[in-house]
């Protein structure tokens, strides 16, 4: 057998080929990580020392401002202020005890322990945890001047809310709060992390999610000593939307300086439209406490008030209507025939049912009255007869045409309902019967039927504006930051109760002679006619009753409805219409000029 060894040598020369082929591919690969090494090295060596060395990336939160509020004129009443906090970033924050024990030293306030859990606890370690809000001036410049002596510690500024006209308008704007866990699974609150704060009460709560707006954010590079080296990426916040209240803060001012230190409600409103012109609670506070969160002690201090400071009586206080109910009964009887204008009953200061008496407000009685005159008169002795006559099924069936026993639905949250007494309802919660005495309590307002302020002023907002229940609101408009508007205020179909054009003609005159020579006489003035209705709630073991009044001015063209309620009042004369009386001169007076 021979060998070939011309193929041998050919097919050796072949792979020699091949291997010098693959060297020189290698050499060049190699080649060329040589030069991108020496290119990294020495054209941006510098770049990435820095970068290894001291760059790290933060996410800075850009706070947006809150929707403004204003009043109907554009008067801003609910507003916001610059605000500057200190804090720090857990990511690169290398000896917390050292930084915030050099943080104490400036702001002696921060409590250590707080502050290391807040740290050790962040879900985000590359956003800011905010150690101390509201911080002076002069102290950011001391830190920003220094800024290598605090690493991770950042100064925020932030918006803060203001409320210019503090405790006169504390219950129709609310105030804010931190959220709650309830709160960030509800939808309205999309875009709010837990620490944010949002509406509590008021508008700033029905309204939140108009008023919120959107945060923004900045992706920075900084050094080592947190200096900004560049922005990589920014998301610029969104502004909440502006408020328009149908609230006129003038006429605010007025109702608050006419109720002087008593307790109780003023609301004033267009009868016709629903607008509230005036929502006065008082006592009130402060909405600004919590604009920055309030302390526990001073929360305690509120919330444990005897006074209860932070209840908007208008809407969540529940009274006996007293003899304001009796425009019910008048309605009821003209209405279902059981009485005419010239019904007449004697009232000798008493009325005996069954073994128990009955008294008048008058001990020597009113003698005989006819429907209007005891209306005038409010004779408590006549609508005992005339409820008697009447029946408690027919009395509230016309009080729940007047919108009383459930919510009127103005735009504030945890409006109550009041409270309507039936013989059904007495026999299931007392296993007693509806006596006679019951329905002559009622009649007058008083016993176990409840109603709030507000739906007072839908009942004399109907008889103002022939009949038509009206539903109370404290909003106009929303408009975005582009002056577009959102949301307008679109009143419901509006409910017309079943009264005649004859009974609502009697009311304006009965009502009229309630101011003119009636029980309502203190509210008599030189500027404007006003007619209304007075009520004196008795309480039980309390020796100062409520005292209402409810009316509507000019009284032969109505205007404005109005409502005062003095809470256990201390004066010996009847104080609610001589309140109303002086808010709605003043008023009108202001706008004759």
């Amino acid at each position: 057998m021979s060998i070939n060894y011309r193929f041998i040598e050919k097919t050796n020369l072949k792979y020699e080929r091949r291997i010098k082929v693959l060297v020189g591919v290698i050499l060049f690969i190699f080649l060329v990580i040589l030069i991108r090494v020496g290119w990294l090295q020495i054209v941006e060596g510098e770049k990435f020392l820095r970068l290894s060395q001291t760059a790290r990336l933060r996410l800075i939160p850009l706070a947006n401002p809150r929707g403004l509020i204003v009043d109907r004129n554009e008067r801003v009443i609910a507003d916001n202020t610059a605000s500057f906090s200190i804090g720090v970033i857990p990511e690169s924050l290398e000896n917390p005890e050292k930084t915030l024990l050099k943080l104490k030293s400036i702001f002696p306030d921060i409590d250590l322990r707080k502050a290391e859990v807040k740290v050790k606890k962040v879900k985000n370690p590359f956003r800011p945890v905010v150690l101390k809000e509201g911080i002076d001036i002069s102290k950011v410049t001391y830190i920003e001047e220094r800024g290598e002596e605090f690493p991770s510690v950042v100064i925020l500024s932030q918006p803060v809310r203001s409320y210019p006209y503090g405790k006169l308008l504390s219950h129709i704007v609310g105030y804010l709060g931190e959220v709650n866990k309830n709160e960030l699974k509800n939808l309205s609150f999309l875009g709010v992390e837990a620490g944010d704060l949002v509406g509590k009460m008021g508008i700033e709560e029905v309204y939140n999610s108009y008023l919120q707006g959107e945060k923004g954010g900045r992706q920075v590079e900084v050094d080592v000593y947190g200096r900004v080296l560049k922005t990589i990426f920014q998301k610029d916040p969104l502004p909440g939307d502006t408020v328009y209240l149908t609230i006129d803060v003038n006429i605010q001012k007025i109702a608050r300086e006419e109720m002087g230190n008593r307790k109780g409600v003023v609301i004033i409103a267009n009868p016709y439209t629903g607008e509230i012109l005036s929502m006065l609670s008082l006592p009130s506070f402060d909405p600004n406490l919590f604009a920055r969160g309030i302390s526990g002690e001073k929360w305690l201090e509120l919330s444990r008030n005897p006074e209860n400071p932070l209840e908007n009586r208008a809407v969540r206080g529940e009274y006996p209507p007293a003899s304001t109910f009796k425009i019910v009964l008048v309605t009821a009887a003209l209405e279902t025939g059981k009485a005419t204008p010239f019904t007449k009953f004697y009232c000798p200061g008493y009325y005996k049912i069954g073994k128990r008496i009955f008294k008048c407000w008058k001990k020597e009685g009113h003698g005989w009255l006819n429907l209007k005159d005891a209306l005038i008169h409010s004779c408590d002795v006549y609508f005992y007869q005339l409820g008697l006559k009447l029946g408690v099924k027919n009395i509230i069936h016309y009080a729940r045409l007047f919108g009383l026993g459930k919510p009127t639905g103005i735009d504030l949250g945890s409006e109550k309902k009041g409270f309507l007494p039936t013989p059904e309802w007495k026999e299931k919660l007392y296993k007693e019967v509806w006596y006679p005495g019951d329905t002559a309590n009622l009649s007058i307002g008083q016993g176990y039927i409840l109603v709030t302020p507000i739906q007072m002023l839908d009942l004399i907002s109907a008889v103002a504006n022939g009949g038509y229940l009206v539903r109370p609101h404290l909003v106009k408009k929303i408009v975005d930051e582009n002056g577009n508007t959102v949301f307008n205020f679109t009143p419901e179909k509006v409910k017309k109760i079943p009264i005649s054009k004859s009974t609502l003609e009697f009311l304006h005159e009965a009502l009229a002679g309630v101011v003119k020579r009636g029980t309502g006489w203190r509210a008599n003035n030189k500027v404007v006619k006003i007619a209304g209705k007075t009520g004196t709630a008795q309480l039980a073991g309390d020796k100062n009753p409520h005292n209402w009044f409810i009316g509507y001015a000019p009284a032969d063209n109505p205007k404005l409805s109005i409502v005062v309620l003095v809470e256990n009042k201390k004066e010996e004369i009847s104080i609610a219409p001589q309140i109303a009386g002086r808010i709605l001169s003043r008023i009108f007076d202001n706008t004759e000029k």
